[in-house]
């Protein structure tokens, strides 16, 4: 019985691959030049929006902050970037009361699900997460 490798259209591809982002800017390069808004200084000035100024952490994932008013709160938001540039908040929007709590998340977050291979960011497959 002869031996015949799958197809491309065969095979699924579970893991995403991404540039490893190092630094804020390249991740909201990433987001520009896919077409996308997020980050757009109109968008950011209308939702009060902060950015934190440390690397994301394993390249993706980062926190933001966001005020409803002017002597509103400020509570923060753990978000994550895809492959093609959209931008993901994970959990809740404005979950965290402190940036200190919303950092820990995100931190822990990126550690579960993703790793630097190299100069990427790879999702890790679902079997290998820590249960």
């Amino acid at each position: 019985m002869p031996t015949t490798c799958p197809t491309t259209s065969e095979i699924t591809m579970t893991v995403s691959i991404m540039p490893y982002h190092w630094e804020m800017y390249q991740l909201i390069r990433h987001h520009k030049y896919a077409g996308f808004k997020f980050f757009s200084t109109e968008n950011m000035r209308a939702h009060r929006s902060r950015l934190q100024s440390i690397p994301p952490y394993k390249g993706r994932v980062f926190v933001t902050s966001e005020k409803s008013g002017w002597n509103a709160p400020r509570y923060y938001t753990v978000r994550c970037i895809r492959p093609d540039g959209g931008i993901d908040t994970i959990g809740e929007f404005q979950f965290f009361p402190t940036r200190q709590s919303a950092h820990r998340f995100a931190k822990a977050y990126a550690n579960e699900n993703f790793a630097r291979v190299g100069n990427e960011s790879v999702a890790l497959p679902v079997e290998n997460k820590i249960v």
